[in-house]
């Protein structure tokens, strides 16, 4: 295991409750409340916050920890930027992106073939996914 900076993991492990927020609030919170074919009120029963965000919150953090390993394993901070190593917002993005081509889309494209979901209702999570993971893994490998 690399030895990583935890308050760049902390930060990041924070980015998808954010932009979570945003994503399905104000920026596409009524479309995907339609995809869902539920109301908000439908959405609200039995809600239970700290579990929801709790359980949320420490996923979110594993994969922020597994995303600086895996930047510390492709970049070591004892490499030069300009030699493609570092801490280079590239890095992260080239990161970001891979967990979401080889994890996020294989999963999603399963849910939609084998369980029927609805594929737009999909596409609007793995973009969430995309725009997460790569927060995430951009946090990290500038803040390491």
């Amino acid at each position: 295991m690399h030895e990583v900076n935890l308050f760049a993991v902390l930060v990041a492990g924070i980015v998808p409750m954010v932009i979570g927020a945003l994503w399905y609030g104000p920026l596409f919170g009524k479309r995907w409340l339609t995809m869902m074919e539920m109301t908000a009120e439908e959405v609200q029963e039995g809600f239970n916050p700290v579990k929801t965000y709790g359980v949320s919150l420490l996923l979110s953090l594993l994969t922020a920890y597994i995303l600086a390993q895996l930047i510390a394993e492709m970049a070591p901070a004892d490499v030069s930027s300009l030699e493609g190593g570092g801490g280079s917002a590239m890095v992260g993005v080239h990161v970001g992106l891979m967990a979401l081509i080889a994890f996020v889309i294989p999963v999603a494209h399963q849910s939609v073939t084998f369980e029927k979901r609805k594929a737009g209702l999909a596409w609007l999570n793995v973009a969430y996914n995309g725009v997460a993971l790569i927060g995430q893994a951009l946090v990290i490998a500038v803040w390491r």
